[in-house]
């Protein structure tokens, strides 16, 4: 398996992103969701794998991680925008996009705006379908030391042995100036119905002409495998491949799975 890079950083927009990376071939960008804790760690399992064949990045996007976290800021135009300035600053022309919910959200507009940057596209069990956010931002409260750990077991499944030190350093980042008041602002934004209309991905997805994997668990319970169906039936290239168990992150639950389709997908 591949060996997965110290933290690296760069400047996008005039802010410090943090990625990690493995391996060398055509690059594959890895993006992660809404929840408190995404970041590029969810992403290691699947890089240690799919890196004997491929670049694989995965980045924070600004707000969550290791990345910059300002007070305000969070919109689509500002994602998107920073995607394709994370490739432009790793001199990446072309690559294949990975995309879990909001990062498949995001991943599909970049797709869409900007289909010259992009090979080809997973979309793993991404938002964009669904008409509601999973998480309102009526009185939201980072958890605690428990409910952190609780929420990366979740995410690595039974298999995964979480440790001490991952939960530590969840816990670090929870404690770093501005968590609560930036992913509040998130949370309000993403749940606006407004803005869910104005990018909503059903009006854009017959038009995203990059061939696309839709990765779904098939016993996702926060955004239903019925939204996967109705992606790939949108897409003109899409197909959807669910997984057993799965459940609302497959690539961290089922990495080899997870790998085993995608590489037949990427070729």
């Amino acid at each position: 398996m591949a060996a997965i890079s110290e933290d690296r950083f760069v400047e996008v927009g005039g802010r410090r992103l943090r990625y990690i990376e493995a391996g060398q071939g055509d690059p594959i960008v890895f993006q992660a969701g809404l929840g408190f804790d995404a970041s590029a760690d969810q992403f290691v399992p699947a890089m240690r794998i799919l890196g004997d064949r491929y670049r694989v990045i995965a980045f924070d996007r600004f707000g969550w991680g290791w990345s910059d976290r300002p007070a305000s800021g969070y919109s689509f135009e500002a994602w998107t925008e920073s995607t394709v300035g994370f490739l432009d600053a790793l001199d990446i022309d072309h690559a294949h996009l990975v995309g879990h919910t909001l990062g498949g959200w995001i991943a599909a507009l970049v797709a869409h705006q900007r289909p010259e940057r992009v090979g080809k596209l997973i979309l793993v069990n991404t938002a964009g379908l669904n008409p509601t956010a999973p998480t309102p931002p009526q009185n939201y409260k980072l958890p605690d030391r428990e409910a952190a750990r609780r929420s990366l077991e979740n995410t690595f499944g039974p298999e995964f042995d979480v440790s001490d030190a991952m939960v530590d350093e969840q816990m670090a980042r929870m404690e770093r100036p501005g968590l609560a008041e930036a992913y509040t602002a998130v949370l309000a934004y993403v749940n606006d119905p407004a803005m869910r209309k104005a990018f909503w991905l059903p009006d854009r997805l017959p038009e995203v002409q990059a061939p696309t994997l839709v990765v779904w668990g098939a016993d996702d319970r926060i955004i239903g495998p019925e939204h996967g169906k109705q992606a790939a039936d949108l897409l003109p290239n899409g197909q959807l491949i669910l997984i057993d168990q799965g459940e609302h992150i497959p690539l961290a639950r089922k990495p080899e799975e997870f790998c085993q389709v995608a590489a037949e997908f990427l070729g």
